[in-house]
């Protein structure tokens, strides 16, 4: 997987950290297919730094992706390596129903493939522009598609790390 924070990082974490009853969710991208999974290069790939938002909103009408809950295992770990201190903690998400497909291009039926997640702040459950993505992840390659088979769900977990270095 390939991890790609963004600008909204640190907001994200603040909201997350916050006293506030901010949820995570994960973004499921799928397709209806392995031949139908967009190339990342030409997906609107997102650099550091920039807003994550334009992504989503700026991709083809064919990106179809599911707004599910996340649950943060109870387990973090922290380590430190000369001045740098690292968390890690493991988000999971799977892809139950009544959960609905984000632009609704196609259900989340048997056959489609899972090939990306997406790490997000919920301040609002209702409201999906308030959205905050913290990270997002691609699988690597058709080997590490989640293919949704008859009378199954998707599942997914999603390491998460943050290093702090100090001067």
């Amino acid at each position: 997987m390939i991890t790609v924070l963004t600008a909204e990082t640190p907001i994200g974490l603040a909201e997350a950290l916050a006293d506030k009853p901010t949820k995570m969710y994960m973004y499921l991208e799928y397709a209806s297919g392995a031949g139908s999974v967009p190339a990342y290069t030409t997906a609107g790939s997102v650099p550091n730094f920039a807003n994550p938002k334009t992504y989503y909103s700026s991709l083809a009408s064919s990106l179809d992706y599911l707004r599910v809950p996340a649950l943060r295992q109870p387990t973090t770990s922290s380590s430190v390596a000369g001045n740098t201190y690292s968390t890690s903690s493991v988000f999971v998400a799977q892809s139950l129903p009544p959960y609905t497909p984000i632009k609704g291009n196609q259900s989340f039926a048997t056959g489609v493939v899972c090939y990306g997640a997406a790490l997000v702040v919920v301040p609002d459950e209702n409201d999906r522009t308030k959205d905050l993505i913290v990270a997002r992840a691609y699988f690597t390659g058709g080997s590490e598609y989640l293919v949704k088979t008859a009378s199954s769900e998707v599942f997914v977990s999603f390491p998460f790390t943050t290093s702090v270095t100090s001067a």
